[in-house]
């Protein structure tokens, strides 16, 4: 497995462009040792290019599920591989797929795919994509860009799905989260019933709080201005991330009994393409012309903070 790291005193991140371009490690320097920002790799899930036990995958050409795996778009209606447990198609089609490495040195690296170059896609449009990771100080950056190599319109969305550690020393005995978000897209399975509504109180991030390890989270959430925020105040560490307005949506998933958490910057939310064909708004979806792109980034800073 040929992993490419880029780095500096600070931080450090580790990539897999053969399984997804997905994320293996992210390290940050505290007190002379290196603590997992977000949670490693088994040596076992790289070994099986297993993307989903990555650190970090990434969403292109959609986020999160379209329903039963069909896409209805534009008066048509389109079947998709359902690879999800619950008869979904999910995660968008690049996370299994090998990409190029396009240019790289210590602090920088760009990749990118061609959809027409793959074979089996599960997608009816052709699409080009690119990333580029990037380390300058504490902050590292990932950029997003996606066009349409068709001759017709296609839907596209696009985000990262990072897992964090929920203790990065044996001092954490807890982690405190803060979301920006306006709005939660309702109903009791990850397919949502209808437009975001207010956020009810007992999942309501925009305040600092508690990020429970005794109840499952996993909620689609419209997002609002601002940062999201995350603190280890026993480690004495806490980290922003800041998105594009592009991303208008925000995902948390938080597992019970698990040593991992995921907050999800995404441009469309869950199942948004039908959503938006249903005639229900502000879903996030894009669309493109022929030989449009659309693009954004996401930045993620890490700082002691005692």
């Amino acid at each position: 497995m040929n992993l490419r790291t880029i780095r500096n005193d600070q931080t450090a991140v580790s990539v897999c462009p053969e399984v997804g371009s997905s994320i293996c490690s992210m390290r940050f320097l505290l007190n002379g040792k290196w603590v997992d920002i977000m949670r490693p790799t088994p040596q076992g899930a790289m070994e099986a290019k297993d993307p989903g036990a990555f650190s970090s995958f990434h969403l292109m050409p959609y986020s999160n599920r379209i329903e039963n795996g069909i896409l209805h778009f534009r008066g048509k209606t389109l079947s998709l591989f359902r690879n999800d447990a619950d008869g979904h198609a999910i995660h968008g089609v690049v996370r299994d797929m090998p990409w190029k490495v396009r240019s790289e040195d210590g602090q920088q690296l760009e990749v990118g795919l061609d959809s027409r170059e793959q074979e089996n896609v599960n997608w009816p449009w052709p699409f080009s994509c690119r990333m580029m990771f990037r380390l300058s100080g504490n902050v590292f950056t990932i950029r997003f860009c996606i066009r349409n190599e068709g001759s017709e319109v296609m839907p596209v969305g696009f985000g990262t799905h990072p897992y964090f550690s929920r203790k990065l020393t044996g001092q954490d005995d807890r982690v405190l989260v803060k979301l920006p978000v306006k709005g939660l897209y309702p109903g009791n399975t990850p397919i949502p019933t209808g437009k975001w509504i207010p956020v009810p109180r007992e999942l309501d991030f925009s305040e600092e709080r508690i990020l429970r390890e005794d109840r499952l989270v996993d909620n689609c959430f419209r997002a609002g201005e601002g940062s999201v925020m995350v603190q280890w105040p026993g480690s004495g560490v806490a980290m922003t991330m800041e998105a594009d307005p592009v991303f208008e949506n925000l995902i948390l998933y938080a597992p019970p009994g698990k040593p991992f958490f995921a907050i999800e910057p995404v441009t469309n939310c869950n199942n948004g393409f039908n959503m938006a064909e249903s005639g229900v708004d502000d879903t996030g979806t894009i669309c493109l012309r022929p030989g449009e792109e659309a693009a954004g980034n996401i930045r993620i800073t890490i700082r002691e903070n005692r």
